[in-house]
């Protein structure tokens, strides 16, 4: 027992010897090279190429109609009435007065000469309406089935560089396209847009995040569904020694029109929903798939990110995003498991393009596509 105590005092004694020596020697190497992480990682953006996003999205998830109620005419006559004289009130009394008492004499003579076509009469006037009841009726029963032709609605698009889980902003440039799209299931060819709009000249200037963003207010004058694209200006990714270039879609339905949010716009690289990318709650399970050049792009990385606006803390750095692959037919599922703006980003390599100075650099091109989760009230 004291051999054994006696060997343990040894080996600690001399591992202390052997940690203070080694500690005396390798601590200035240890010191610099600490300062030459922290300076690594702190003079480069806190989020990489997978990490940053374009944002891309609407001040409402949808706009939806706000039917206003049909004057019912006997109202609208009671109204009248109400602010009519007193003396045009009373007349109007007597006259209708003696004209009923004439009617009924008339009826009454009627009745004695051709007994038989007085009730038919009676009981036509008891189911006629007026002109301003059935133009009423008419009105209630087409706003009950059919939207308007002509509306006017108006909604906001955000548009910015960020780190969806940091809740963090970067300085973003015009992008080189803004188009909007409006698909109509009542067009001779429900499956193409009915409308197309390049609205690139709308776009302002806005700070977002402490940083430059873009901002746009676009009117709506048709009922449908609107999908709102951008393609970004390639930039240069100081992280991943190349250039990165995004193509952002989102959609909104306006006035209960969804039809079109399952169809392609053709671009050369986007993701198709699988899944009606709104109306959605948490948890959702959400499938779509990624098309490239028109065809399903199999094995392509896929970032599915949510806006961290409450800024809660991930307990690895692996929960901030999620990643997967595409299958063999291009598609993906996800389940977005909480309620907000969700960003579903696949990437692939793009042609390689020259800097400044001449040289060619790789292209990682994203094609994000922005869904909102709502939660149960």
């Amino acid at each position: 027992m004291t051999n054994k105590n006696t060997h343990t005092g040894a080996l600690q004694g001399a591992y202390a010897t052997q940690k203070k020596s080694a500690g005396t020697v390798f601590a200035p190497w240890l010191r610099l090279l600490a300062c030459l992480f922290a300076a690594l990682l702190f003079s480069q953006p806190a989020s990489g190429l997978c990490q940053r996003v374009t944002l891309l999205i609407p001040s409402k998830p949808s706009i939806e109609q706000q039917l206003l109620p049909v004057t019912d005419s006997r109202n609208r006559q009671a109204k009248e009435n109400s602010v009519q004289p007193k003396e045009e009130k009373a007349k109007e009394a007597a006259s209708d007065s003696s004209s009923n008492k004439e009617s009924s004499r008339e009826a009454s003579a009627e009745s004695k000469k051709k007994p038989g076509k007085n009730t038919a009469k009676t009981h036509q006037a008891q189911i006629s309406v007026s002109p301003a009841q059935l133009a009423d009726q008419v009105n209630a029963s087409i706003l009950a089935t059919v939207a308007p032709q002509v509306i006017k609605e108006e909604v906001e698009l955000l548009m910015s560089y960020m780190d969806p889980f940091r809740y963090q902003g970067y300085s973003m440039d015009p992008p080189r396209l803004f188009s909007i799209y409006r698909f109509d299931k009542n067009m001779e060819k429900p499956e193409e847009p009915a409308s197309r709009e390049d609205r690139l000249g709308d776009l302002e200037e806005i700070r977002y995040l402490d940083q430059k963003a873009m901002g746009a207010n676009v009117g709506l004058m048709r009922p449908g569904l609107y999908q709102f694209t951008i393609e970004t200006q390639p930039w240069w990714e100081q992280t991943e020694s190349g250039y990165a270039q995004h193509l952002v879609k989102v959609m909104i339905p306006v006035y209960g029109q969804d039809w079109g949010w399952h169809l392609p716009l053709n671009l050369h690289f986007e993701i198709i929903p699988d899944v009606r990318p709104f109306g959605l709650t948490a948890p959702a399970l959400f499938t779509g798939h990624v098309l490239s050049s028109g065809k399903p792009f199999a094995g392509s990385p896929v970032t599915v990110s949510r806006i961290n606006t409450d800024k809660q803390q991930a307990a690895t750095p692996w929960s901030e995003s999620i990643a997967l692959r595409t299958d063999a037919s291009g598609a993906f599922s996800v389940v977005l498991n909480r309620p907000g703006w969700w960003c579903c980003m696949a990437t692939r390599e793009g042609a390689p393009l020259k800097g400044p100075d001449g040289q060619t650099s790789p292209l990682a091109q994203s094609t994000l596509l922005w869904i909102y989760v709502d939660s149960l009230r």
